[in-house]
């Protein structure tokens, strides 16, 4: 006689690892967050975000154009 399986016991081990791995996840990516802060205050007087933007958007206005 076989009896019907059910897919319940492993449905909630494959989510529970997908939560873990979503938390870790999001662990890192925090981490990674707080350096970048702290890479910022400590390099106070060096970091300029505009010109740095501009000047990526002008090297991807470059590569664009070359790509086509």
């Amino acid at each position: 006689m076989k009896l019907k399986g059910s897919y319940t016991v492993e449905a909630a081990v494959v989510i529970s690892l997908c939560f873990i791995v979503f938390g870790v996840a999001i662990g890192i990516a925090y981490e990674l967050f707080q350096l970048a802060i702290e890479y910022v205050k400590h390099k106070d007087g060096a970091f300029d975000a505009v010109t740095l933007f501009r000047l990526k958007e002008g090297m991807m206005g470059v590569y664009h154009a070359l790509k086509d």
